[in-house]
């Protein structure tokens, strides 16, 4: 019976390579998601949307979105896994700066980014996993063949 509780160092590297796949797979759905929603209530979204760095609130909203959906696509991909989530992480810390402002995002909106701060915090200690493109070692393995 011990036998098939005995688990190798192979076994549970690999388990928690699925398991930063699964976790790169539905936060970048979920970011996809919210973004599509976003599109679809546009005209309330824009009235109401913050000016960031001196444009105006359509601009603004125009430069987040993309960004957003470019960083998802990364996590997503695992491609620059790390500097895709430290990205999401100031997108989400502004979001709850927002939520402090006088008549910002509710609090339960807020609460939400903070999740999202939470696993994009997990996906930078533990990068991509085994399961992502790594820019520099696909550089190096074709420079030396």
């Amino acid at each position: 019976m011990g036998r098939f509780f005995r688990r190798k160092e192979n076994d549970v590297r690999s388990m928690s390579d699925v398991a930063v796949l699964f976790l790169r797979l539905f936060i970048g759905g979920v970011v996809l998601l919210h973004i599509i929603g976003k599109l679809q209530t546009y005209d309330n979204v824009v009235l109401t949307y913050r000016h960031i760095l001196g444009f105006d609130g359509a601009t603004s909203f125009a430069i987040v979105t993309i960004l957003e959906g470019l960083f998802a696509a990364m996590i997503m991909i695992g491609v620059a896994t790390r500097f895709a989530a430290s990205m999401m992480i100031i997108v989400s810390a502004m979001a709850i700066a927002e939520a402090l402002l006088p008549g910002g995002l509710p609090t339960d909106h807020a609460k939400l980014y903070f999740v999202y701060m939470g696993i994009y915090m997990t996906l930078v200690i533990s990068g991509g996993g085994r399961f992502s493109f790594q820019v520099p070692v696909l550089i190096r393995k074709n420079v030396l063949k």
